[in-house]
């Protein structure tokens, strides 16, 4: 162009050609040609990226060559998927301190707590139906304390 300058400095390229100075910098690593001392060529660089720059695609994405076009993720999915990540770690966060969600080590040892209570009381009931119904002799009473033991046993043995 007119009153361009010949050989600029990257920053000023950048401006030139509307990218950020990050993408001319990814640029030069794909082959944008550079002056010995660093400066850009401005001609030489305006006609490098368009043979080698699909203006179809966001200056935002950068320089993914080593993925195929199609497989190469979108900035603003990767950012939707971050921001979606982002929200669902702070509503677990909230959950757990509004105690919605409990850590599963507290709930085995509740669980745990609850069914030994119930074993216990079920051990527990042959010697009080000795008390309430004195009329079971000892061999009732052991029958109906096997029986329980056996399906207590059972139980256990269902994992």
């Amino acid at each position: 162009m007119i009153g361009e300058p010949k050989v600029v400095r990257k920053a000023a390229f950048a401006k030139l050609v509307n990218v950020s100075p990050g993408r001319v910098s990814q640029m030069i690593r794909a082959g944008l040609p550079v002056e010995p001392d660093g400066r850009i060529d401005v001609a030489r660089g305006r006609e490098w990226i368009r043979a080698n720059v699909d203006p179809k695609r966001s200056a935002a994405q950068g320089d993914q060559t080593a993925l195929p076009f199609a497989a190469q993720p979108d900035a603003a999915s990767e950012r939707t998927r971050l921001v979606r990540e982002q929200a669902d770690h702070a509503a677990l966060k909230n959950a757990l301190l509004r105690r919605e969600l409990l850590p599963a080590g507290e709930v085995e040892r509740e669980w745990a707590d609850i069914l030994r209570r119930v074993r216990s009381r079920l051990l527990a009931v042959p010697s009080r139906l000795r008390q309430v119904l004195p009329h079971l002799t000892a061999h009732d009473v052991a029958t109906l304390d096997s029986e329980l033991r056996l399906a207590l046993e059972d139980l256990s043995n269902d994992r």
